[in-house]
């Protein structure tokens, strides 16, 4: 692993960008999600309820969440993501600060991965 804190920091999120598109187009598959009650309907049929043990407002807050993240917003937001990384690869790791900073913001999420760059600074 490359020894350029921005170096790491890019090919973490990279890492993880490309982990979230793979569920996101294996979800996807062309349909379009809408909450119906606590569950999600696809083409007309519900195929995931979400339970939360709530009760049912909470269910159907649930859903309307995961209706949310549409397959097609999820992979926009990632695309918008990889332009920012490749952006930072085209500056070879010799990023202003404040670039920095958001490449770490948006590593923030996946602090919980084995991968994180601070979680591997703090087994150092």
């Amino acid at each position: 692993m490359s020894s350029n804190p921005a170096l790491v920091w890019i090919a973490f999120l990279r890492a993880r960008v490309e982990d979230e598109r793979s569920l996101a187009q294996a979800a996807g598959a062309g349909g379009w999600w809408e909450p119906t009650g606590p569950g999600i309907a696809v083409d007309g049929r519900i195929t995931a309820r979400i339970l939360t043990g709530a009760g049912v407002q909470t269910d159907h807050d649930v859903a309307m969440h995961v209706a949310a993240h549409q397959p097609h917003r999820v992979l926009a937001d990632l695309d918008a993501k990889e332009r920012l990384l490749d952006l930072c690869e085209r500056q070879g790791g010799r990023l202003a600060p404040a670039l920095l900073d958001v490449v770490v913001a948006f590593a923030e999420p996946f602090q919980d991965h084995p991968d994180h760059p601070e979680n591997s600074r703090e087994e150092s």
